[in-house]
């Protein structure tokens, strides 16, 4: 009986330790942060050429989506609204085109299964005719589905120029300098 028990205990022992998640090693890390950057570039192509339906592939089946857009109004929670934000977006701008993906930071959990992403890239935009720029900075946290990443949570900002409080106290200085 208590050889029974210690075999069944050993059994259980391994197939536990046996069906617990491999951790990635860093090999498989950096090929993983390859297929999480070709999937934001894949994002920004797909909207660039205004391919809902590809875009949309490029999304998690959970209904966890959470997505902030540059304007306080754009909150996004699920695919329909997605989908009606790409539409208004499509209407405003002619033409959209991202740049160079660049001070990417992606970081991945232990297993494999989760990563953030923050990034930022120029983007050029075509607005009634008139073009213009600006520096776009993106935070996505992406999920692993059937073997490919798939996005979960995003936020966009467009970074200001010339604000920054380092610049505002330079020219706070220079204000009260001119009124002594």
């Amino acid at each position: 009986m208590k050889n029974s028990i210690r075999l069944t205990a050993i059994l259980v022992a391994i197939i536990m330790f046996g069906c617990s998640p491999k951790k990635p090693t860093t090999e498989d890390i950096l090929k993983e942060k390859e297929a999480i950057k070709a999937s934001i570039i894949n994002l920004w192509k797909t909207y660039e050429q205004k391919d809902a339906s590809a875009m949309l592939k490029l999304f998690s089946t959970t209904p966890e989506l959470l997505w902030f857009g540059t304007d306080s109004a754009e909150v996004i929670k699920t695919i329909d609204q997605w989908e009606t934000q790409m539409k208004n977006d499509w209407q405003l701008f002619e033409k959209v085109s991202f740049g160079e993906l660049r001070n990417l930071s992606i970081l991945i959990d232990d297993y494999g299964e989760l990563a953030s992403a923050l990034y930022e890239a120029g983007l050029d935009m075509t607005i009634e005719g008139k073009q213009s720029h600006a520096l776009m900075r993106g935070s996505n946290v992406l999920v692993k589905e059937n073997g490919e990443w798939r996005f979960i949570q995003g936020m966009l900002a467009f970074a200001s120029v010339g604000q920054s409080s380092a610049e505002l106290m330079e020219k706070m200085k220079e204000e009260k300098e001119k009124k002594k």
